[in-house]
């Protein structure tokens, strides 16, 4: 779609490092104000991290700041929260990497592990209320305990979650961490007593589906696309989100519920290779994902 006047870079570039509750729900504030473009954090209780995605552009891979201090994305402060979350998507995968950073103290690592626990299940409840069945069952979760050297790691407590099918990584790194490796696959449990091997990756390109979705979301709603159904409730189902084309003045429309998602796009330069994109990471297949009517379809029947 194009915004009928070149007011759309402008909604862009205004946009404030703020949640925005009235108009957007959990999992819409993560997505258009949550996202780390760089993958790249900056040093916390003696740790830090990237993530370089080389993956020969068959990859995306989106790095979440979920411990937002000030303005938390989990409201309930009687809830503990981790630090970062990675999404990795691939030609196979959906893998969902929840990474908390804490320092040598042994009961703050033991907070660590319940931290990722709990993101964990408000996401798995958030996207089964508001994301197609579908979506759900391709995810996988899983986590990053990342530590200084001679932390004393909850061992104890890592295995009994492991044996509960969620592996929670400890890994004990002084310097900037590469967790690429890590993140891009599904972490095993006899890893959990392994150490950390540090790599130095090359970053591919970034695709343009990561670019988009990692820079260009909107903070406001600009299309009247759905207007006429979409209700702004609190208990409202889905989610529906503008994203800004490179060329500043079209844009496409993100809206999806429990039972199909579409993108709405017009013909423009972007749509191709959108289309390439998806083919790609095998989005089409396992999503079931169609073009028609100058929309992207994902009816979950």
């Amino acid at each position: 779609m194009k915004q009928k006047n070149n007011t759309t870079a402008q909604i862009l570039q205004g946009k404030k490092d703020k949640l925005n509750w009235q108009n957007f729900n959990f999992l819409e504030n993560l997505l258009v104000f949550c996202t780390v473009p760089e993958r790249s954090v900056p040093k916390e209780s003696g740790v830090h991290f990237r993530i370089s995605l080389d993956s020969q552009n068959q990859a995306i891979c989106i790095l979440f700041k979920i411990d937002r201090r000030n303005d938390p994305l989990i409201k309930n402060q009687a809830l503990k929260r981790p630090d970062y979350m990675s999404l990795y998507i691939d030609s196979k995968s959906f893998i969902c990497t929840i990474i908390e950073m804490k320092g040598k103290n042994h009961n703050s690592l033991e907070n660590g592990i319940e931290q990722i626990l709990k993101l964990k299940e408000i996401l798995q409840t958030e996207i089964s209320n508001h994301l197609p069945s579908k979506l759900k069952l391709n995810i996988k979760y899983q986590g990053i305990l990342l530590t200084p050297y001679n932390s004393q790691i909850p061992s104890k407590k890592i295995a009994e979650v492991a044996s509960k099918d969620f592996i929670i990584l400890p890994i004990q790194y002084d310097n900037k961490a590469e967790l690429y490796p890590y993140v891009s696959r599904e972490n095993e449990i006899n890893e959990i007593t392994k150490k950390y091997s540090h790599q130095e990756n090359t970053e591919s390109t970034t695709l343009l589906i990561e670019k988009i979705l990692t820079k260009k979301a909107l903070p406001k709603r600009i299309d009247d696309y759905y207007s006429s159904n979409f209700s702004n409730s609190k208990d409202r189902e889905g989610i529906y989100i503008n994203y800004l084309l490179p060329n500043d003045t079209d844009y496409i429309t993100l809206f999806a519920n429990t039972k199909y998602t579409e993108i709405d796009i017009d013909e423009n330069e972007y749509k191709d290779q959108i289309k390439s994109e998806l083919e790609i990471l095998n989005l089409i297949n396992r999503l079931a994902i169609k073009f028609s009517n100058n929309q992207i379809s994902n009816y979950d029947n």
